[in-house]
């Protein structure tokens, strides 16, 4: 019997070593994916009503590619965005005012104007809904 599970233990080694070698970060989201591939699965996560899920992968994409500009911007609208479908409105109305700030200065024009309009307009819906209008 102990035999047995000795052999069967040992069996095991060389899938525990191919499971811990997979990489992914502290938040399970694999290391290897490009920026498009994490737009894509969080944009799937939050089609599926996964919110949390979608905004780990936001999170790695900002953590693994701060330079790419455009696609920040992008990600910060959608992270505002899914705190807003998540209930959380004084976080969302936050982060939107965080992003708006960004389209400040001469810079501006330089920058997507679709996270501006679209953060805009969730941001005056929230505030109408808080006032009644």
């Amino acid at each position: 019997m102990k035999k047995t599970f000795l052999v069967a233990a040992l069996a095991l080694i060389p899938l525990l070593g191919w499971l811990g070698a997979c990489k992914t970060t502290s938040a399970g989201i694999p290391t290897d994916l490009t920026a498009a591939d994490l737009f894509q699965r969080a944009q799937e996560a939050s089609d599926a009503g996964k919110y949390t899920l979608a905004l780990r992968y936001y999170a790695a994409f900002q953590e693994r590619f701060p330079e790419d500009r455009d696609r920040n911007l992008w990600a910060r609208y959608e992270i505002a965005l899914l705190r807003h479908k998540m209930g959380d409105d004084a976080t969302a109305v936050r982060l939107f005012d965080e992003l708006l700030g960004l389209y400040t200065g001469e810079a501006a024009a330089e920058l997507p104007q679709g996270p501006r309009i679209l953060a805009e307009k969730i941001k005056a819906k929230i505030e109408a809904k808080k006032t009644g209008g």
